[in-house]
């Protein structure tokens, strides 16, 4: 991945946060509220923004009466997130590189 190729989907702190936190596993809606101190409406578009690009998968079923929606991380959002992680370091060890060894 170059710098041109970032997903538009990583160009939100929350959308990072949000497929960061589902690398350990699936996470209820509220959970991500919670790890994320995100408002309901503003986390609820992200998470579409996140299922549209094919990121995310979404899951709803009730608990009692309420809903619950759990949330996974899908095959082409890790690989994709994986790559955007190696493309930083890559970047940091390069401006490492050019300001010499620390003293």
């Amino acid at each position: 991945m170059e710098l041109s190729q970032i997903p538009a989907a990583f160009q939100s702190k929350l959308r990072l946060a949000v497929v960061a936190a589902l690398l350990a596993g699936p996470k209820n809606f509220r959970a991500l509220q919670d790890l994320t101190g995100a408002t309901p409406g503003n986390l609820g578009k992200q998470l579409e923004v996140l299922e549209a690009a094919g990121f995310l998968a979404s899951q709803k079923a009730f608990v009692g009466r309420r809903p619950n929606t759990t949330y996974r991380l899908l095959p082409q959002g890790r690989e994709q997130f994986a790559q955007y992680v190696a493309l930083l370091e890559g970047l940091l060890a390069g401006a490492q590189e050019e300001e010499g060894p620390a003293p």
